[in-house]
């Protein structure tokens, strides 16, 4: 699965500030609630669809991931929810705000707007 899409930090506080890094689901918690902002290991509730111009592969990710020196307790878990972040990223519109939630089955990615008045 490839996309030109992913999830960038969403402030909701501060919603005109613009990120330059990519988040990922942390997969390191026992209920997957949040994203993890690759190379500071930040923890984010929310985050915003942008597009990259270029095409982007769960390798690609997990590159970066390794990169930034993150310890990866489990190489193939991370690569097949990476594979599913991809594939989840690839519904939503650019400038959606998206949240994720915990699934028996592991995660799902939301659109946090629709579903906050």
């Amino acid at each position: 699965m490839t996309t030109k899409k992913i999830l960038v930090p969403y402030d909701l506080d501060n919603p005109k500030k613009d990120y330059n890094v990519f988040l990922y689901p942390n997969i390191n918690s026992l209920e997957i609630n949040s994203f993890i902002e690759i190379g500071k290991n930040k923890e984010w509730k929310v985050g915003r669809v942008v597009f990259t111009g270029k095409t982007i592969t769960k390798n690609d990710v997990f590159a970066k991931i390794v990169d930034s020196g993150k310890k990866i307790e489990s190489v193939n878990k991370l690569l097949q929810q990476l594979d599913e972040y991809i594939n989840q990223i690839s519904l939503f519109k650019i400038g959606d705000i998206v949240g994720i939630r915990y699934t028996e089955n592991g995660f799902e990615l939301f659109n946090y707007k629709k579903t906050v008045v």
